[in-house]
């Protein structure tokens, strides 16, 4: 039996202020009332699924409400019948309710006029995904606590497939381990794409693609979240075509952090891909990006100096050049992160032969040679 009537300073449950206090003392006098044929809640302050599950299971049991919001509020019908002593025996004679079907949190959310389209849309979805406690976290997240800019991104949300992608992603990242406020910086740096930040949301939602197993090699890592800031903000300055500011950030931000290098590469391309499908006039850009792998140069460098020095040393003993040594060096460096730079090289190379062998009185052939050797530095 209590004896006593407790008070909260802001709204509780779903799309609840959620203050750590209010939430304990709703979830203490929950407990209390539940009786053994429920189980208690553990009171941490938190609001998830289980909480908000109870609330609603009281409201449906006791004060009888039609559609259960599971929130409670400051002098509404729920924590009146939280303060009253005979809810106790009115809860506990209650069966325990089943658990909402997808269809049902779906219509109960259609019903909720607290909610904009966009944001009725984003929790259907999410309850058609099985994972109401996604949308929820978002809006306490996003919405309500007026992020630049997401407002604006959210009222270009006008298809379910849309929505999906909202609440995909925004799952993902917390399965991957990222934290709400992670997690929430990620969101914010997507809504301030122009127009691509769906591609960008596709990639991250589906662990199946580069970018999203990249993301999932970094998990909960110390710094995770600024690297992949960082690649959206670089994925968006190369759809723009501002190679040399994407490029620069990029070297600037991972250069001497331990993250493979091929992998980041290939994540990005994938999220660049993402944001504008059919796109190839980036590849030529990331070849060369993949062919800046530090630790591959640095090897490929020791290499070059190491089969150099042996030469000078063939060179002085034997007065001849080894030719075989060169060409196992030029051929690993094809195999390696230098190829480009190799297949260049060789490229230069012919065309310098052929423009030496241009004639002052032959300008036809340097006209014909000329475009090779332009050809060879692209």
């Amino acid at each position: 039996m209590i004896n006593s009537c407790i008070g909260i300073g802001g709204s509780v449950g779903r799309f609840g202020t959620n203050e750590q206090l209010d939430v304990k003392t709703v979830q203490t006098r929950l407990n209390a009332l539940m009786g053994s044929s429920r189980k208690e809640l553990s009171v941490d302050g938190k609001v998830g699924s289980k909480t908000i599950g109870t609330i609603k299971d009281f409201q449906a049991s006791v004060v009888r409400l039609r559609y259960p919001d599971g929130r409670v509020d400051r002098g509404n019908r729920t924590i009146q019948a939280l303060n009253d002593p005979n809810s106790a025996s009115v809860w506990q004679r209650m069966c325990i309710p089943p658990a909402a079907h997808p269809s049902t949190v779906a219509n109960d959310t259609m019903r909720d006029d607290r909610l904009t389209p966009a944001e009725k849309m984003l929790a259907k979805e999410a309850a058609k995904l099985g994972d109401s406690d996604a949308f929820d976290e978002f809006r306490r997240e996003l919405i309500d606590k007026s992020i630049p800019g997401m407002k604006k991104f959210l009222g270009t949300i006008g298809r379910a497939e849309d929505a999906r992608k909202v609440i995909a992603a925004w799952s993902q990242l917390r399965k991957w381990g990222f934290s709400v406020s992670e997690a929430r910086d990620v969101m914010k740096a997507i809504s301030g794409m122009k127009g691509r930040q769906f591609g960008a949301l596709d990639a991250i939602g589906s662990p199946a693609s580069k970018f999203g197993r990249f993301l999932g090699s970094l998990g909960s890592k110390v710094g995770a979240v600024g690297q992949v800031i960082t690649l959206i903000e670089v994925a968006d300055k190369f759809e723009q075509g501002d190679y040399l500011y994407g490029t620069s950030e990029l070297y600037k931000h991972f250069m001497g952090k331990a993250i493979p290098w091929a992998g980041m590469v290939e994540g990005l391309q994938s999220l660049v891909e993402a944001i504008a499908p059919g796109s190839v006039k980036n590849s030529k850009v990331f070849q060369v990006i993949r062919a800046c792998d530090p630790i591959g140069l640095g090897a490929s460098g020791v290499d070059s100096m190491t089969t150099l020095v042996l030469g000078a040393v063939h060179l002085i003993q034997t007065g001849d050049i080894d030719i075989a040594r060169l060409s196992r060096l030029v051929d690993r460096m094809k195999q390696g992160p230098t190829k480009l730079f190799a297949d260049m090289g060789e490229d230069l190379g012919d065309s310098a032969y052929e423009m030496s062998r241009w004639r002052k009185d032959d300008w036809t052939y340097a006209v014909k040679s000329i475009p090779g050797f332009i050809a060879s530095l692209f």
